[in-house]
């Protein structure tokens, strides 16, 4: 019989092929963005639900002249991803950053305002409709520039660090609880220090201070004691001007590594975090030019911390994607408006999907980047299933070559439509390869495969069905029965063998 000995597959090269998978990375995508205006000379950004409605708002520092007492800008989220025009809140002079806390424990967010012009700190209490009251101003140490918020003492009230950007200091300032703090602790850092973050960094259950100082290239690392005070400063190089830095654990160990921008060196610092408060060497990753904030959000939804940076001097936003090792990939940027200065994330559409907030320092407006990400694409199918013959008593394979993210696909062979599991002489049914060891007449049919691509980057288990391959299996008549699959076995079969298959029946 002229085709009945027709080669099958090799089913070792079937094998190969779609061992051949490669890694499909999660797209990243961010819609242009939208400005909103605020105050003069915006400086900073924070988000947090003022009015209870679970939709997130910003707050935004506006530094103003720097001669004057200042405002802060409320900015109420809609939910949709807009917002509504500001309300402003009189605070000290030359607003430099605000944060985010319940500093009377009544459920509400209240605003804390680093004033860099009057050596102060504003406290706004925040009522239950979005509103805030009256400013109350607290004595910081001399050019307050930053302020973070953490429990330094285990009492279960929230505490401010300050740094102090004229006296090379940290101040701490305990809270009571009511809304009102202590008067400050200073602890000495580096040279000019600008930024200040709260981690673990030696896992001993008790919050300790990261800072940058930029005219010492470097970062100090404050350890904190459970009395809420701190031991003396080590320091840690970074890049050149370091202006900012956050926490992540970008290596995934468990442990808090630090993210540094370099406003004169125009990259990131990475220092991976040892576990006993240590820290390795820096790696830096370029970013913009003049990189003065950065911010961490899992942006394309692979598990996998990235980095926003806001570049001053480009107009833009950097962002870069971390891998799993504690590495990041070539940054990607995104028009912003003129002068960024702090970009702050978070979901300010509800679709899952973390956002940017940029205040644009020189343009009085706030950009927001909507995250347009749709997760990752549907496999493809690279090499479709072959139709074959075969005689009854030999082996057969039928193969597909599959291309998806992550290279862990998944698979699930049909036999005209309905899924088949292994038994008997069939393997493989949920692999890129089905086996038929050996092919009997009554596997002739048609076969295909459904190929998912695992539950990631945001947009659920997408699937793609191949092309169906018809296995004709040869027994006694070399005719396979039923070959048209129209339920019978007459000289249709045969008619529809001879226009495949030529005049081997």
């Amino acid at each position: 019989m002229k085709h009945s000995l027709l080669a099958i597959i090799p089913m070792l090269a079937a094998l190969a092929a779609a061992a051949s998978q490669a890694h499909a990375q999660c797209p990243l995508s961010f819609a242009p963005a939208s400005n909103y205006a605020v105050g003069n000379h915006p400086l900073s950004v924070a988000v947090g639900d003022f009015n209870a409605d679970g939709r997130p708002d910003l707050a935004v520092a506006n530094f103003s002249s720097g001669q004057q007492p200042s405002t802060v800008s409320i900015l109420l989220g809609n939910g949709n991803g807009a917002f509504e025009a500001p309300v402003n809140y009189f605070v000290g002079i030359g607003p430099f950053s605000v944060t985010v806390g319940d500093f009377n424990a009544d459920g509400r967010p209240d605003l804390a305002v680093a004033n860099r012009n009057s050596n102060s700190v504003s406290i706004l209490l925040g009522n239950v409709n979005g509103t805030f009251q009256v400013a109350v101003n607290y004595a910081a140490g001399s050019g307050p520039i930053s302020v973070a918020v953490g429990d330094f003492n285990a009492d279960g009230r929230p505490d401010l660090a300050v740094t102090n950007q004229s006296s090379n200091s940290v101040s701490i300032l305990l809270g009571n609880g009511n809304g009102a703090f202590q008067a400050p602790v200073y602890y000495a850092v580096g040279a000019a220090q600008i930024s200040v973050a709260v981690g673990d960094f030696n896992a001993d259950g008790r919050p300790d201070l990261a800072v940058t100082n930029p005219s010492s290239n470097n970062v100090s690392i404050l350890l904190g004691n459970l009395d809420g005070t701190f031991q003396a400063a080590v320091n840690y190089a970074a890049g050149i001007g370091p202006f900012s830095v956050v926490v992540g654990d970008f290596n995934a160990d468990g442990r808090p590594d630090l993210a540094v921008a370099n406003f004169s060196s125009n990259d990131v610092s990475i220092l991976l975090d040892n576990g006993n408060g240590t820290f390795q060497v820096a790696v830096n990753y370029a970013a913009g030019v003049q990189p003065h904030s950065v911010a961490v959000g899992d942006f394309n939804a692979d598990g996998q911390l990235d980095l926003a940076v806001a570049n001053y001097n480009n107009a833009n936003v950097s962002i870069l994607l971390g891998n799993a090792n504690g590495t990041f990939q070539v940054a990607v940027n995104y028009a912003a408006g003129s002068g960024p200065r702090s970009v702050a994330v978070d979901d300010f559409n509800a679709d899952g999907r973390p956002d940017l907030a940029v205040t644009n320092s020189n343009g009085d407006n706030v950009s927001v980047f909507l995250n347009t990400g749709t997760g990752f694409t549907p496999p493809a199918i690279i090499q479709q299933p072959l139709t074959q013959i075969v005689q009854a008593g030999q082996n057969a394979a039928i193969a597909v070559t599959a291309n998806g993210f992550g290279n862990t696909l998944t698979y699930q062979w049909r036999k005209n439509g309905i899924a088949i599991a292994n038994g008997n002489n069939i393997s493989g049914a949920t692999s890129p390869t089905l086996i038929f060891s050996p092919a009997n007449p009554s596997d002739t049919e048609s076969y295909d495969v459904v190929v998912t691509s695992p539950l990631a980057c945001g947009g659920g288990s997408q699937l793609t069905t191949s092309a169906a391959g018809v296995l004709a299996v040869t027994g006694a008549n070399p005719c396979p029965a039923d070959f048209n699959n129209d339920g019978g076995v007459d000289g249709s079969d045969v008619e529809a063998f001879f226009l495949q298959w030529g005049n081997g029946c």
